[in-house]
């Protein structure tokens, strides 16, 4: 199963560890229409390193959500994402088509944590560029292990599904949020998922680096479950419903507020270190390039005052991701308060839908 394939499918599926999100797209030419979305929590202890771990637990749950949405296709995308994916760039002289393969593969032996005989590969030549006055080609490979692969495929068909395209998360956010804009700034999206958060750095329509970090709203609702002592779901309630990052000496009127805030912050100071570093890193690379803005999306994207305190932190401007921005949307199914509601965590699922009509 190829990871940059095409198929006329214009539903996606993100499997996520905390909710399950789908979203169904029509197209009219070139625009897209939101027809149907849902999501659903995910069934707790099911997911191991960020899969399921077994398919017949997951699999009532997809099917569930999808009678949900009233979805009848089914043809879907579903993305490989997290630690569980490697994406580097890689650069090679210009070679013919069976060298090029040769050449990624032996590239690729050079960094995978694992064997590369049990990983999937995919590559895309991206453009050329230029090195000690040399042509070169610019590559980005993709690898994930073929467990991984195969777990995500088991639990797709187990819920009467046919995976048409599996596609990379980081992929999908950046298509969902980007589009085919003729965008020439430097772009950090940032999703914050729940056990852990993906960065990806692009310049223009080109995707530079990805990073995945440790670090996500799980790593919260856990600090609130040990400092104030209640169970999983009041922690995650609480951080849902109270949860705000407060401005220097400012005492709320609500003292759980103030709690909450004391037991994040350690942790959201360290999400600042982890892309502090990442944007460090990606400058020295590219010692002429000025990151413009980052894009927050993911479920704890809503947590109260983060984007402005990533801005005042990183000193680059942040924003929430609107993946519906670029879709026609009827209003009278989708009201606006829904939309930016779910936008953040819909980021994905939306990516993978415009995946399968990249060419349909």
């Amino acid at each position: 199963m190829g990871f940059l394939r095409s198929s006329p499918t214009l539903v996606g599926l993100d499997i996520g560890t905390d909710r399950l999100k789908v979203v169904e797209l029509t197209r009219t030419g070139r625009t897209y229409h939101l027809a149907r979305m849902a999501s659903a929590p995910a069934p707790a202890g099911a997911f191991r390193d960020g899969v399921p771990a077994s398919p017949e637990e997951v699999a009532p749950q997809i099917r569930a959500l999808f009678d949900k949405a009233g979805i009848r296709t089914d043809r879907v995308v579903v993305g490989a994402g997290g630690q569980n994916v490697t994406v580097r760039e890689v650069r090679v002289p210009p070679m013919t088509a069976q060298e090029l393969t040769a050449a990624v593969r032996y590239e690729a032996e050079r960094y995978l944590p694992y064997n590369v005989q049990d990983v999937h590969m995919d590559y895309q030549v991206m453009g050329e560029s230029s090195e000690d006055g040399r042509k070169m080609l610019d590559v980005v490979v993709v690898a994930t292990r073929r467990d991984v692969v195969q777990r995500i495929v088991e639990t797709v068909e187990a819920a009467k599904l046919e995976p048409a395209i599996m596609d990379v998360e980081s992929f999908a956010l950046f298509r969902s949020l980007i589009g085919d804009r003729a965008e020439t700034r430097t772009l950090v999206f940032i999703d914050l998922g729940a056990e852990a958060s993906d960065i990806v750095i692009t310049e223009g329509q080109r995707l530079r680096l990805t990073r995945n970090i440790p670090i996500g709203g799980s790593t919260l609702v856990h600090a609130l479950q040990e400092t104030l002592s209640v169970d999983a779901a009041a922690a995650k309630s609480m951080l849902e419903e109270r949860g705000e990052i407060l401005d220097e000496n400012v005492i709320p009127d609500d003292l759980t507020v103030q709690r909450i805030h004391d037991t994040i912050a350690p942790q959201i100071g360290d999400l600042v270190t982890e892309i502090r570093r990442s944007l460090d890193y990606y400058q020295t690379r590219a010692r002429s390039a000025v990151v413009n803005q980052i894009i927050l999306t993911g479920g704890l994207a809503r947590l109260r005052n983060i984007g402005r305190v990533l801005a005042a932190e990183l000193g680059v401007p942040v924003e929430i991701g609107n993946p519906f921005a670029r879709l026609e949307v009827p209003a009278a199914a989708f009201p606006a308060d829904v939309l930016a509601a779910q936008g953040p965590s819909m980021s994905v699922a939306v990516g993978l839908a415009l995946r399968g009509g990249d060419e349909s």
